[in-house]
This record gives C-alpha cells, sequence and structure tokens, in this order.
C-alpha cells in the first residue's frame, strides 16, 4: 500500500508542474521561517561549545537592592561582597563562577608591534574557565591563586594571537591592555559574540578591577557582575534555587540598611531569553515569536489551502469509486496525506536550507550583534531537524485534510458526477 501511495504521489508531480511548484515553494518558505525562529532560540540557549553544559548552568544577571521603605538601587549588576559572602559558598552547584556584566573595550598593543586597536574584554574569575569548555590551543587558564593575588594575566583569542604576535604560540608573552601589561596565560580558540555569557577576545581576572572590587553600591549589593551556577543536573534545580534564596535570606539578616532581592532567580539560558524576571512574566521575545510563528505557519497554509482544494477536486470521481467499493471519508483522507508527504517533505527539505542561507545572512540582526560568527555546532542540531519534520506535519495536516475530508464527505454520485 505505501508503494502505491508513493506511485500516486509521484504521478500528482508531474500531473501538474506548475502547481507542485507552487505547494513545495510555499511549503519551503513556511518551513525556512518557522526554522529561523528555532535557530534563533537554538543559537541562544542550546549547548555547544563553549557553552557545552550550558543545559545545566544557572543565571543570576540581576539583583535589586531596596531599603526599607522599598526605594534605593532597583536593579542592576551583581556586587564583589553578596557574590562573595552569598554565592561562592554555596554547597549544591558544582562550580560557581562571576564574571563581568559587560564586555569592556580596551586599547590593545603589543611592544614591538604597530598594531593597535581596541578590544572587547570580559572579567572574570578562575572558576570561569570550569564552568564553560574552551578549546587552549596554547598555554591554560590563570589559576585561583592568580585571581586572588590580583596578577595581571589574561587569556586571549587566536584572533587576538595572530593579529599582535603573529602566531597562537603566544603563551608567556606580554599585551597591554589600557596601557597595563598582562602575561598571556593561555590562548584559546575564537569564541561566537552570540555566546554571551562567554563571549570575548581577552579575559583577565576581575580582581584587577578596583571598581568590581570596592563594591559600594547599595552596602556591596549592587554593582557589576553576573553569576553562574553549574548543577549536577536539571532535576536539582530547585533545590539551587533554595539554596540561593536562603543565602539570600540569611545575608540581608547582616545588612543596616538595604536589603537584596533576586526574584526568582537562578533561571535558565531558556528561561533567561523569554522571563521577564522583575515582572514575573513572559518577555515581549516570547509573545513575539510565538506570533510570528503563528503567521508564518498559517499564511501559506491559507494559500496552499485553494491549491490543494483544485488538486483534490480533480480527483472526486477517483475518490467517489473508491467508496462505491466501501473506502471510508477516514480511508481517503488518509490516502491523500500520504500522497502529498513527499512533496511536502520536498518544500520541508528546501526550506531547511533556506532559513539556513537567510539565518547565516541575517545572524547580525537576529542576534542583535555585530559582526557575529556562526559554527556547524551553534546550527546542527536535532531540535532544527525535528522543527523542519513537524512543520512539515502541520503543513501537510492543515493544507490538505480538511480539503479531503470534505470532498471524501460528499456522496459517490456527487463524486462521480464530477469532472
Amino acid at each position: 500500500m505505501g508503494s502505491l501511495y508513493f506511485k500516486q504521489a509521484l504521478a500528482n508531480l508531474r500531473e501538474n508542474p506548475q502547481v507542485t511548484l507552487l505547494t513545495v515553494t510555499g511549503t519551503a518558505l513556511s518551513v525556512a521561517m518557522m526554522l529561523v525562529l528555532v535557530l534563533v532560540c537554538q543559537v541562544r540557549t542550546a549547548s555547544f561549545p563553549p557553552v557545552s553544559e550550558r543545559h545545566r548552568i544557572l543565571y543570576i544577571p540581576i539583583i535589586q537592592g531596596l531599603n526599607k521603605d522599598r526605594a534605593g538601587f532597583s536593579g542592576g549588576g551583581l556586587g564583589y561582597r553578596i557574590v562573595r559572602d552569598c554565592f561562592y559558598p554555596m554547597s549544591l552547584p558544582e562550580a560557581v563562577s562571576a564574571a563581568s556584566s559587560e564586555v569592556l573595550q580596551k586599547h590593545t598593543a603589543v611592544p614591538g608591534n604597530k598594531t593597535v586597536r581596541e578590544t572587547d574584554v570580559k572579567e572574570t574569575d578562575a572558576n570561569f574557565w570550569k564552568l564553560f569548555d574552551f578549546r587552549f590551543l596554547d598555554g591554560k587558564p590563570f589559576t585561583e591563586e592568580m585571581f586572588a593575588s590580583a596578577m595581571p594575566v589574561a587569556v586571549i583569542s587566536d584572533r587576538v594571537a595572530r593579529e599582535f604576535f603573529g602566531t597562537t604560540a603566544a603563551a608567556g608573552r606580554t599585551i597591554r591592555l589600557d596601557f597595563v601589561e598582562y602575561s598571556v596565560t593561555g590562548v584559546v580558540a575564537s569564541v561566537s559574540k552570540a555566546v554571551e555569557e562567554a563571549y570575548g577576545e581577552v579575559w583577565t581576572p576581575y580582581s584587577l578591577n578596583g571598581e568590581i572590587m570596592k563594591g559600594d553600591i547599595a552596602e556591596g549589593i549592587g554593582g557589576k557582575l553576573q553569576v553562574f551556577l553549574l548543577g549536577k543536573s536539571p532535576a536539582g534545580f530547585d533545590a539551587i534555587r533554595q539554596e540561593a534564596h536562603s543565602r539570600i535570606a540569611t545575608f540581608n539578616e547582616g545588612q543596616r540598611e538595604f536589603f537584596a532581592h533576586i526574584w526568582k532567580q537562578p533561571v535558565t539560558g531558556t528561561q533567561r531569553m523569554f522571563y521577564h524576571i522583575q515582572e514575573d512574566r513572559l518577555h515581549g521575545n516570547a509573545s513575539g515569536m510565538f506570533s510570528l510563528a503563528a503567521l508564518f505557519l498559517f499564511l501559506p497554509v491559507f494559500n496552499l489551502l485553494g491549491i490543494m482544494s483544485v488538486r483534490i477536486r480533480k480527483r472526486a470521481s477517483e475518490i467517489g469509486i473508491r467508496k462505491a467499493f466501501g473506502a471510508t471519508a477516514w480511508d481517503m483522507t488518509g490516502q491523500i496525506l500520504a500522497e502529498n508527504l513527499p512533496v511536502t517533505f520536498l518544500g520541508g527539505l528546501a526550506g531547511l536550507l533556506l532559513s539556513v542561507l537567510f539565518f547565516y545572512l541575517a545572524k547580525d540582526g537576529l542576534l542583535e550583534r555585530t559582526d557575529v560568527n556562526l559554527q556547524p555546532a551553534m546550527i546542527i542540531k536535532p531540535a532544527l531537524f525535528a522543527g523542519a519534520v513537524l512543520t512539515c506535519l502541520l503543513i501537510n495536516l492543515l493544507s490538505t485534510a480538511l480539503p479531503a475530508w470534505r470532498i471524501s464527505k460528499e456522496t459517490v454520485i456527487r463524486n462521480l458526477s464530477q469532472k
């Protein structure tokens, strides 16, 4: 029976090439637009180097400091004092790390090289290298002892190493950041700007930043840090949240005026993208993407409905004969759906390729970054192919089932009387 449906599908493809082309094109465009949304979510939330453990990471990007009148520091990055006293001592996470909330631009040069430019510098602690799996091409990360001693050390990307030293074997060399000399401890493979929590061109200890270490905003609550918590598995996230809130409560008992509040954090990568932490609701990104998904799905479906109605109406007499020999409306609808699957999946394959091409061309705007580099590991994921298959099945069901069922439910005489 399956081979019969396949032969019928091939016959339908050859019968009217123009209609087939329109069907495939409509399906391809719908699938492409849906998959572009999947790719945006995938790049921001999926696990791939150097965020291979992203599915196990919880985030605390912002904090609130309030006084007794519920006023004061309204919200922003975390201060060093609360990170040191509240989050570093946590027992449930496998690792706790803090890094600067923003990437800094620093004047960069090396002795004996005329190249001078601004580089993107991320300030981190030593645990940062435990959470994110950077690929070291030379040397190694700076250690906890280096961080605690505020040693002027740095890890640089291979792009910076080649540009300033002419080689990736730059461990032990000296680089100047804002006219301060740093010893290079290691060189890593460059990171895409799309991976915002790990991105940088140069990574230095934040213990060198006096403004961060001073941490005098709202009694050490506010500052310029964000916190990453590595759980053993997603199943333990609730327990980690409870410990975080318990430690916040203990921290607040020793405060004189300002009290820390972290809403429902820590949050997952997906929650960070779709959830408005301060207002305890879905972010506008979520409703916007859901609306676009519905638009991209249903607009082509409405156009395909007319095409499929005409195509199925031409087979009314065939449907009448099949019904005369005992076929039910369910049988005929199932057959037509099965016969239309090859056309739908042909459009789906074209849409898959089109989505990757469009995403590559529009990546900076879609990811709200500039000069984003995409890697195959960021795109080639099961979620992308699952999204393509699901979209194809939905398009096939929505555009074909209704006209097929309506015509199959007509009487045998009416089916046979139609030309």
